[in-house]
């Protein structure tokens, strides 16, 4: 978890710096004293304060996910996974599941950095989640459906020798294409452009 260690006069002092600091409540901290100097006569005391993080983020994350559906009007279940360092979030909200998608999955993409960010900001660097959100199984069906879209692609390119781009992919789903043609001896992958027009290329090795 996240900690530090403040210098103050007082141990409200040093909780209003860690409130503000880590952006997080109060009772989102433990806090300790480590050492207090007294000073001459009353004058020039101070404490040092470890102030460390108690909350679990990924339920956090998860309660966030929940005020998102809340406020929206929406029910639903929302499934948390957390194997090591990775924390998986399964929403299933319904009819609103397409909203959370978004046309080319920009809601879902969008919504997923918004939770890493939530999460991690309970956690140190060395601690940090990689954290995946999916909306109704989307993302397990949208990957197969882009592998047997690149085994198709990479046998056409390897029959006609004629390069392809695919537009329209997001970087996640890029990857997936990378990733299934990575070890095909006749065909390699490369993306080229900027985003939010960054495309992929599927072209025979010479």
């Amino acid at each position: 978890m996240k900690s530090k260690v403040y210098q103050t006069r007082t141990m409200e002092e040093a909780k209003e710096l860690a409130v503000k600091e880590f952006g997080l409540k109060e009772s989102d901290f433990d806090f300790k004293i480590l050492e207090e100097k007294k000073g001459f006569l009353g004058l020039g005391r101070s404490i040092m304060v470890e102030a460390t993080v108690v909350v679990d983020g990924t339920d956090k994350g998860k309660e966030y996910l929940q005020t998102i559906l809340e406020n929206n009007g929406a029910k639903g279940f929302i499934e948390k996974k957390v194997r090591g360092d990775h924390v998986s979030y399964n929403i299933d909200a319904g009819d609103f599941n397409g909203y959370l998608i978004g046309k080319n999955a920009r809601n879902l993409t969008s919504l997923q950095l918004l939770v890493s960010i939530v999460v991690n900001n309970y956690y140190s660097a060395e601690e940090a989640k990689t954290v995946t959100v999916d909306v109704g199984g989307y993302k397990k069906r949208r990957e197969q459906t882009l592998e047997r879209m690149a085994v198709q692609y990479g046998k056409q390119v390897a029959r006609t020798k004629q390069k392809i781009q695919l537009n329209n992919l997001n970087a996640y789903e890029r990857k997936i294409i990378h990733k299934k043609l990575s070890n095909w001896k006749d065909v390699k992958t490369y993306s080229v452009g900027d985003e939010p027009h960054r495309n992929l290329v599927i072209e025979p090795k010479r």
